[in-house]
C-alpha cells in the first residue's frame, strides 16, 4: 500500500509541471524551450523524485526498526494436580522480538479495576482465602516495568488443598463453566514508545493497537 504522503508528493509534482505548461502557454511572447532551459526543468523535476523517493525509504528504514523491537505480549494460565494439592497459576509472556514496556496493569474483578496485587487483593477482598490454600507467588508490576523478548512473569500461584477445591469454589464464587473469577489487562509500548497496545482477558487473545491512547 502507497503511504498517503508518498501520493500527495506525486501530486505536487504533477501539479507544477501542469503549472508551469500553463505558464508558458500564457505568456504573450512565445518562449522558446532551449536546451538550458529544458535541462534545469529536468533537473528540478528529478531533484524532486529524488527527494520523495529519499524521504520514502528514510520511512521504510524506520519502520522496519520499529518491527524489529515491536513487542507482543500474550496472557496465558495453567491448572495442575500433584498428589493432594491444586496449583493455579497466571503467567504474563513477552512472544515479540523486542522488550515491553508496562505502562499500567490491571486486576478486574466483577467489572470493577484494582491494582495488580493478588497478596493485598485477596487480603481484602477473600479474607479467608488462607484457609483453603496459600498464596505461594504474587508479583506487583509498576509504570515503566520491562518485559524482555522471551521471558515470562507469573501473576500469582495460588495452591490449594484438593479436598477443599469445592468450598474454595464456592468461596471465590466461580462457576462451572469458570476456570479463573478474575481478569487481567495490561497496556504496554515498544521502546520507542509510539504505539501502544492493550490485552484483556476478558477481550480478544490478540493485542489490541490503541490508537488515540493518552498516558496517565
Amino acid at each position: 500500500m502507497i503511504p498517503q504522503w508518498l501520493i500527495t508528493g506525486l501530486i505536487l509534482i504533477s501539479g507544477l509541471l501542469v503549472l508551469l505548461f500553463v505558464v508558458l502557454r500564457l505568456r504573450k511572447k512565445p518562449m522558446k524551450m532551449s536546451t538550458d532551459r529544458l535541462v534545469g526543468i529536468s533537473a528540478i523535476v528529478i531533484s524532486l523524485c529524488t527527494l520523495i523517493i529519499f524521504i520514502y525509504q528514510t520511512e521504510l528504514i524506520r519502520e522496519q526498526s520499529r518491527l524489529s523491537v515491536k513487542p507482543r505480549i500474550a496472557f496465558s494460565s495453567s491448572q495442575n494436580q500433584k498428589d493432594s494439592t491444586y496449583q493455579f497459576r497466571q503467567v504474563m509472556v513477552n512472544k515479540g522480538l523486542g522488550p515491553a514496556i508496562i505502562d499500567s496493569m490491571a486486576l478486574i474483578y466483577k467489572g470493577k479495576y484494582y491494582e495488580l496485587d493478588m497478596g493485598d487483593f485477596l487480603g481484602t477482598k477473600f479474607p479467608k482465602i488462607t484457609e483453603y490454600g496459600i498464596l505461594a507467588q504474587s508479583t506487583t508490576y509498576v509504570k515503566g516495568t520491562t518485559l524482555r523478548a522471551g521471558e515470562e512473569s507469573t501473576f500469582y500461584t495460588y495452591r490449594a488443598n484438593l479436598k477443599s477445591m469445592d468450598s474454595l469454589a464456592l468461596y471465590l464464587g466461580i462457576g462451572e463453566d469458570e476456570d479463573d473469577p478474575f481478569d487481567f489487562e495490561v497496556i504496554y509500548t515498544s521502546i520507542y514508545e509510539d504505539q501502544y497496545w492493550k490485552l484483556s482477558t476478558m477481550d480478544s487473545p490478540e493485542p489490541v493497537l490503541l490508537e488515540d491512547y493518552k498516558r496517565n
